[in-house]
């Protein structure tokens, strides 16, 4: 009999919460302080049936849930969500193309114990499984990786771009722009971008992370594309800055590109999927920015 033991270095665990049974947590985790103080943990679960959980942590040997909710469909996924003072954005993707449910729910959640959603944005399309990843910190602009209801892939893999969504009426997100690989589209100019020759994971868009303090620049993770650095000075006509692929030679997935402003970096990660390190080396970079 093996026996695992805990590993820590300058941590200890205050408490735990079991989600009434629901913990498969996927990316979206955010916190929201409600005008009376409260804190409350929002998180988007990977899977069906549940949507996300809102868990009060402020006292934090005492965390408990205070609202659960289901998704529409159990084909759905709420695996992103971001909150921006009252209001909090979620990503919902489908199984299959097609699908309904698929886009990015706005809800207001002034009241934790009763989340209310308040508007939709619809991305169901025959080349679309919606919304994978989201990102907002502005409270006026969105930045999602989804397919949309007019998208028409090249490649099945390739389902996802850039979309800028205007969220600054909450009630009524509009598309504000949009950017993606030229030849990942039906009737592009470009021909479609190589395949990886072994491990294809699609140049497909998995992070398009926009910073206050640069605001003007989207840092992408772009799949078997590496990185690409858009300007979005005009959010109606991104283009390109820079872009580093290092796949091949390396298995690609480029997760998430951070930059560390002050020193001039990018720390850059790749997703590792398969099952026993199977699609190794998975890396974490620093590249010169």
């Amino acid at each position: 009999m093996t026996t695992r033991t805990a590993e820590s270095k300058n941590m200890k665990l205050i408490a735990h919460v079991d989600l009434k049974g629901h913990n498969n947590i996927g990316e979206g985790v955010d916190l929201h302080q409600t005008a009376g103080g409260r804190r409350i943990l929002y998180m988007a679960h990977e899977s069906a049936p549940k949507d996300f959980t809102s868990v009060d942590v402020t006292d934090l040997a005492n965390p408990r849930v205070v609202a659960q909710t289901d998704l529409d469909y159990d084909h759905l996924r709420s695996n992103s969500l971001s909150i921006f003072g009252d209001t909090m954005l979620v990503a919902y993707q489908s199984l299959q193309h097609g699908q309904p449910g698929a886009g990015m729910g706005v809800f207001d959640i002034s009241d934790p114990e009763a989340p209310r959603r308040i508007a939709f944005y619809d991305a169901q399309g025959p080349g679309s499984r919606g919304c994978h990843c989201l990102w907002w910190v502005d409270g006026n602009y969105a930045h999602l990786a989804t397919g949309t209801p007019d998208s028409r892939p090249t490649d099945p893999k390739d389902d996802q771009f850039y979309v800028i969504m205007d969220v600054s009426n909450p009630a009524n997100p509009t598309e504000a722009g949009r950017w993606w690989l030229p030849g990942t589209q039906e009737g592009d100019d470009a021909p479609p971008p190589d395949r990886h020759p072994y491990l294809d994971v699609g140049h497909s868009v998995h992070n398009t992370n926009v910073y206050p303090n640069r605001p003007d620049r989207a840092y992408c993770g772009w799949k078997d594309s590496g990185v690409i650095t858009l300007d979005i000075s005009d959010v109606s006509r991104p283009s390109v800055v820079a872009q580093l692929n290092y796949a091949p030679p390396f298995p690609g997935f480029t997760h998430t590109v951070l930059p560390l402003f002050s020193r001039d970096l990018l720390v850059v990660t790749q997703e590792a999927t398969a099952l026993g390190g199977a699609d190794y080396p998975k890396l974490v970079w620093l590249m010169d920015n």
